[in-house]
C-alpha cells in the first residue's frame, strides 16, 4: 500500500464492480470494512456506473453477499441520469437499455420509447450498459442522433470487468455511434460533475471529507480528483500498478484490496 498523508474522512464512496465484488464474489475485505463503518457510523455510498440493471437489484445482490445496503445507499448512473432528464425536462427518452431498467425509469415518472414511438416522438437519446443490445436499437439511436435529439450516456466505461474478463461497456457503445453519427453524448456517471454532485447530495458532506474508492483510473480516480474527493485506488479490478506511472490520474492512496483500506482507515483514526 502506498499513500501521500490524507486529510481527515468523514465518509466514504464505493465502486461497486472491481471494487466491492467482481462477479458473484466479494473481493477481499469488503465485509469486514463495510461492517465496520456501519459499527462505527461511518456514512457511506455505493456509486456504480454499471446501468445494466435497476438500483433495487444492487440491493437484493449486496444483501445477498452480506452487505447491509438500502435504496438510499446505491447510487447508480441512471439515478444521476434521471435526474438530469427531469431537470432538463426531457421525458421521452429513446432508452438504449435492458427491460428492467427500462422499467425504472418509467416508475421515475418519464415514459421512455421503444423501437416503435407510440404516442408521440422521443425527446432525447439515453445510452446506458445495454446487454439486450441490438442492431435495431442502434440503428434507431443512430438515427435520432443525426436528428440533433439531445443524447446522454449514463457512463463512458469502455469496459465492464467479470470473472472471465472485461466485456463491452456502455463507452463502447458511445466509440460505435461516434463513428457513425460524429456525436459524442453527455456523460452522467463517473467522472463527470453530475455524479460527483450525487455523491456529496447523498453524503450529506463536503468533497474534502469524502473519500472514493474504486479500480478505475479515468472515471473512479478522475472524478475524485477533480471534485476533491480523497483519490482511493484499489487494485482488485480494471488497474494494474504497472499502470500508474503512464497515468495523469494520480489516485492519492493506492491499496491492494479493501483489507489494505481497512488497516489505513484504522490507523488514521477514521476507525478507532
Amino acid at each position: 500500500m502506498g499513500s501521500t498523508a490524507t486529510p481527515a474522512v468523514a465518509g466514504l464512496a464505493f465502486d461497486l464492480d472491481g471494487t466491492v465484488y467482481l462477479g458473484e464474489a466479494l473481493l477481499p475485505g469488503a465485509a469486514e470494512l463495510i461492517a465496520a463503518l456501519a459499527a462505527a457510523g461511518v456514512p457511506y455510498l455505493f456509486a456504480t456506473n454499471n446501468s445494466s440493471t435497476s438500483g433495487l437489484r444492487y440491493v437484493h445482490r449486496l444483501t445477498a453477499l452480506g452487505l447491509p445496503a438500502t435504496r438510499a445507499s446505491i447510487l447508480t448512473s441512471n439515478d444521476v441520469t434521471v435526474s438530469h432528464l427531469r431537470d432538463a425536462g426531457l421525458r421521452r427518452p429513446f432508452l438504449v437499455a435492458t427491460p428492467e431498467v427500462e422499467a425504472e425509469y418509467r416508475a421515475a415518472g418519464l415514459e421512455p420509447t421503444g423501437l416503435e414511438a407510440v404516442g408521440g416522438e422521443p425527446d432525447a437519446v439515453v445510452l446506458t450498459f445495454d446487454t439486450s443490445l441490438t442492431y435495431a436499437k442502434l440503428r434507431r439511436a443512430a438515427d435520432l442522433i443525426r436528428a440533433g435529439l439531445p443524447y446522454v450516456a449514463t457512463h463512458p466505461d469502455l469496459v465492464c470487468p467479470t470473472p472471465t474478463g472485461p466485456i463491452p461497456d456502455c463507452g463502447a457503445f458511445a466509440a460505435l455511434l461516434f463513428e457513425a453519427t460524429g456525436r459524442r453524448p453527455r456523460v452522467m456517471g463517473k467522472p463527470a460533475p453530475p455524479m460527483a454532485a450525487a455523491i456529496r447530495a447523498r453524503l450529506g458532506l463536503g468533497a474534502g471529507a469524502i473519500a472514493f474508492v474504486g479500480d478505475r483510473l479515468y472515471t473512479d480516480v478522475r472524478m475524485a480528483k477533480d471534485h476533491g474527493f480523497l483519490a482511493v485506488l484499489t487494485l482488485t479490478g480494471e488497474t494494474r500498478r504497472e499502470d500508474l506511472a503512464a497515468s495523469a490520474d494520480v489516485p492519492d492512496l493506492v491499496v491492494d484490496d479493501l483489507a489494505a483500506l481497512h488497516a489505513h482507515l484504522r490507523a488514521t483514526g477514521t476507525l478507532g
